[in-house]
């Protein structure tokens, strides 16, 4: 049964990644102008107002089916703040009809009860989600997802209840009427052109749309998928999650308000049978049968959940079965959703990682990507010996570190120092304590003693996004990669994050990074491949695409955990190379591999752990020499 379920899982994403494909072969025979215009959301988001005024032209401002497509405009205003907080940010939050309702009395309340003015009471209900959202979100941040989602749904009961108990203001189950909007707090400025509520809930179903896409390609936006897609990876680009998934909610119930605003001026009388808990279930389906975390899906979703009830709403068997076939066939085809491309719009890798043109895209690329023959190592004169150049600064120093895991010492008083531009191999048997003493200098471990430093300044205590952000990079034994983020996105969000570095740094870097991406396969002058999303690539390919946005940062000290694991001979010559161009532009380089030709050839120094001590330390050459290796390293005397 697993493997049943395991192949119906592939083969639904097979099916996906096919769709998606066949979308891109669309737009891709597009003329370019073309092209470019039709995938600017501005121009998607101006092509759904075009067609809400066709049908309101067509039917008249008042009528039935007017009233649908403006219901389906506030509807997806409110959804599209659910796929903030829940598609981009990755959390289960049940509170988006909190958030609605709120907006509606808030706006209710002002407009019907004071008469104030729309252009007053609109920003209010959008500022009153906001806080909704910022009172859930402070403490939901530091949830477990169902904590989160309980905490959500309670807010909702609460609030529901409140407006029945709040009568004097709310006016409890007798409602609020007479929701008009006006120009100024004059009575007399009611506004009676019939088309001026539909226009404003057009445009602001515009904006939203508009909005939407602008936050999901923004820093923050991609900050936070990134954190959705993977917490640890996104840590080791300086990203915390905390501050997104707050801001997330924030901005997701800000829209909620908003929505729950237009829909007090679409229906004029409000009461709290209009807010029951079941509404926010809805917003969610919606957001989900379209697609989480997509541009279109919930678009797509709002409009089928309030068309297709209202077509079934005769036949109420039929409607039973109706759902039942479609939910079937959603989770077997397609389990994501109907539009399951969470990826946004991105620089491409060449234009992301280009400096000013001094960066010689695939030219030089593919030379730095290429093994250097022996022939033209041989050919350069040999260099003056180390002692005529002046010595190298020490950039990370790690004093006396130990890191206990109950009773187990998994590092006992490592003592090891790192100069600008070296290359440490830090190898051991399994269990050694190789990567704990990894995770130690990057900050996912606290030392139980000891102290690590970076340029002088102790980082023991640091959290990793916040050593990330001083100057470490690391990659990991299985890739931290973002697998609803294409291509294009990944090496983008790294260049976003660089590190301050001299422009000489920072133009070697971004070479090397272009040329990790073409050792991988991942053709960085190929839009197509630019644009796919990385949970459709290989292995290696992750490997690569990993090591490329970490070297993308022009960081102090790059940590390098087994990089090597899983790829081809003449991958790892090209791995080999790119290191060494990094480690000559002045990058500290850790790494960690059981590939003992690979390191020989590669670092500067080695070190080597036993039982979390180091247990030999000296240059490559002398390795095999020493007794102590070989008896606990490669179990000969």
């Amino acid at each position: 049964m697993a493997r049943l379920q395991e192949n119906l899982r592939t083969g639904s994403y097979a099916v996906q990644d096919a769709v998606n494909r066949g979308l891109d072969r669309v737009l891709d025979r597009l003329p370019a102008p073309l092209r470019r215009v039709a995938v600017m959301p501005s121009v998607q988001g101006l092509v759904m107002v075009i067609v809400a005024l066709a049908i309101l032209l067509i039917t008249g401002p008042m009528s039935y089916p007017a009233y649908v497509v403006l219901l389906i405009c506030v509807y997806l205003v409110s959804v599209y703040g659910v796929n903030v907080t829940i598609g981009f940010s990755g959390v289960l939050s049940l509170g988006q009809g909190a958030a609605f309702a709120v907006g509606a009395y808030v706006a209710g309340i002002l407009a019907g009860t004071y008469m104030w003015p729309i252009w007053l009471t609109l920003p209010l209900a959008l500022l009153s989600g906001v806080a909704v959202g910022a009172l859930v979100g402070l403490p939901a941040g530091r949830l477990a997802a169902l904590g989160l989602a309980m905490l959500s749904l309670g807010t909702v009961l609460v609030v529901s209840d409140m407006l029945v108990a709040l009568d004097d203001l709310t006016r409890g189950h007798g409602g609020i009427s007479g929701i008009t909007p006006f120009l100024s707090f004059d009575p007399s400025s009611y506004v009676l052109w019939e088309w001026f509520v539909p226009l404003v809930i057009i445009g602001i179903a515009f904006l939203a749309f508009w909005f939407h896409a602008r936050y999901r390609t923004s820093r923050i936006g991609r900050a936070t998928a990134a954190v959705r897609d993977e917490p640890i990876g996104a840590s080791a680009l300086g990203i915390g999650g905390y501050v997104t998934k707050v801001a997330a909610f924030a901005v997701g119930s800000g829209l909620g308000g908003l929505a729950g605003a237009l829909f007090a001026y679409l229906s004029v009388y409000i009461s709290p049978d209009a807010f029951l808990p079941s509404l926010s279930i809805l917003f969610l389906v919606m957001a989900v049968l379209g697609g989480l975390g997509s541009q279109l899906g919930p678009l797509v979703g709002v409009i089928i959940l309030v068309i297709v009830p209202l077509m079934l709403a005769p036949y109420p068997h039929v409607n039973i079965i109706v759902y039942g076939v479609l939910l079937v066939l959603l989770m077997r085809l397609r389990p994501r959703g109907l539009f399951s491309r969470t990826a946004a719009a991105a620089d491409p890798v060449r234009t992301s990682l280009r400096l000013d043109g001094t960066t010689d895209g695939p030219k030089a690329a593919a030379s730095l990507a290429e093994p250097v023959p022996a022939a033209s190592v041989t050919a350069e004169p040999e260099p003056e010996p180390a002692a005529a150049a002046a010595p190298k600064n020490a950039v990370l120093s790690v004093d006396e570190v130990r890191r206990s895991f109950g009773g187990v010492k998994a590092v006992d008083g490592v003592t090891l120092k790192l100069r600008e531009g070296e290359i440490l191999g830090l190898i051991g048997p399994n269990g050694s304590g190789k990567t704990t003493m990894l995770n130690l200098i990057g900050g996912y471990y606290r030392p139980s003693a000891g102290s690590v430093a970076l340029d002088g300044v102790d980082i023991s205590r640091s959290r990793p996004q916040e050593n990330a952000r001083r100057g470490i990079a690391r990659t990991f034994q299985t890739p931290k990669t973002f697998a609803g983020m294409s291509i294009d996105e990944h090496i983008e969000i790294a260049v976003q994050r660089q590190l301050d570095a001299s422009p000489e740094r920072v133009a070697a870097c971004r070479t090397a990074a272009l040329a990790l991406l073409e050792a991988g396969g991942l053709k960085p002058d190929d839009l197509k491949m630019g644009r796919r999303e990385s949970r459709f690539l290989g292995h290696g390919q992750l490997r690569f695409l990993e090591a490329a946005m970490a070297v993308a940062r022009c960081p102090k000290v790059l940590l390098l955990d087994e990089p090597a694991a899983g790829l081809s001979a003449s991958e790892i010559d090209a791995l080999e190379t790119i290191v060494k161009e990094v480690a000559r532009a002045g990058v500290a380089v850790i790494i960690v591999e059981h590939h003992l030709e690979m390191v020989s050839r590669l670092v500067d120094r080695i070190v080597v752990l036993d039982l979390g001590r180091v247990l030999w330390e000296g240059h490559p050459d002398d390795l095999h020499d020493a007794e102590a290796v070989r008896a606990a390293y490669m179990g000969t005397v």
